[in-house]
C-alpha cells in the first residue's frame, strides 16, 4: 500500500475536503469502529474499500488529506485512522443539539443512542404545542419557542435538528439562526434558505424512498 501526502493545490497548499469525501470518511469510520471491535490492529485500502463498494485507490485518495498514515504493505494503524477520521470530521469534541418540533420522529432521535457515541448531545427540545410545553422528554424541558434564544445561550448549544412540519420549518430555522446556531439538520421536506456562515443538511424521507424506488425499478429492467 502506497503511504501518500495531504492532497496539494498547485499552489502548494492543501485541498479542503471535500463533501463527497467527507461522506465517505463517515463510511469508513463505521467500518473501522467494527474492524475495531473485531480486534483488528491494522487495515489495508483494499479492505477498507470492499467493506464499503469503493476502490482502494479511491480510499487511499480520501485518506490522503489525513496526512502519511499507511505505510507500505502494512496498511494503516486502524486506532490511528480512527483518531485522524474523527478530528477530519470535526468530531473529536462533543457538540451540542437543540431539536425543534417533539413530534414521533424526535422521540425516536432522542432514544437513538448512536448520537451520544458519536459526540452528539441534544440538550434542548423545543415544540410550539402548548400541551408539550413544560413536559420532560429523556430528561429534558419541552421549552416554547419563544424561550429559543436564551435556552440556546445556556446550552451552549451550536446545531439545530428540524424535526417541523414543512410550513412552520423556516420560521423555525430563522429562529434558530437569530439564537447563533451555527449548523441545521432538517427532516421538514421543505427547501429552506440560510444565510452564508451557516450550514445546512436536508434528510427527505420521501426523496430517499423515490431513489430506492427507482434503483430498483432499473434492476427489474435489466
Amino acid at each position: 500500500m502506497k503511504a501518500e501526502d495531504p492532497a496539494r493545490e498547485p499552489g502548494g497548499g492543501e485541498v479542503r475536503l471535500s463533501r463527497a469525501s467527507a461522506g465517505r470518511l463517515s463510511l469508513y469510520l463505521r467500518r473501522l469502529e467494527g474492524f475495531r471491535r473485531e480486534g483488528s490492529k491494522k487495515i489495508s485500502s483494499g479492505q477498507l474499500g470492499e467493506a464499503v463498494g469503493v476502490t482502494d485507490a479511491q480510499v487511499r485518495k480520501d485518506l490522503a488529506h489525513l496526512g502519511s498514515l499507511g505505510q507500505p504493505g502494512i496498511g494503516y494503524p486502524t486506532e490511528g485512522l480512527i483518531a485522524a477520521i474523527r478530528r477530519a470530521l470535526g468530531i473529536d469534541r462533543q457538540w451540542s443539539v437543540a431539536l425543534v418540533g417533539v413530534g414521533n420522529l424526535a422521540r425516536a432521535l432522542l432514544r437513538y443512542r448512536g448520537f451520544q457515541e458519536q459526540g452528539f448531545r441534544i440538550v434542548a427540545l423545543f415544540d410550539a404545542d402548548p400541551a408539550k410545553i413544560g413536559q420532560r422528554l429523556e430528561g429534558l424541558e419541552v421549552y416554547a419557542p419563544a424561550r429559543m434564544a436564551a435556552v440556546i445561550a445556556e446550552t451552549g448549544a451550536e446545531l439545530g435538528l428540524l424535526t417541523v412540519p414543512s410550513e412552520s420549518a423556516q420560521e423555525v430555522v430563522d429562529a434558530l439562526v437569530a439564537a447563533r446556531i451555527k449548523g441545521v439538520l432538517n427532516f421538514a421536506p421543505t427547501v429552506l434558505r440560510v444565510p452564508a456562515g451557516v450550514s445546512l443538511v436536508s434528510v427527505d424521507l420521501a426523496v430517499q424512498l423515490e431513489q430506492l424506488a427507482f434503483l430498483v425499478q432499473l434492476r427489474g429492467s435489466d
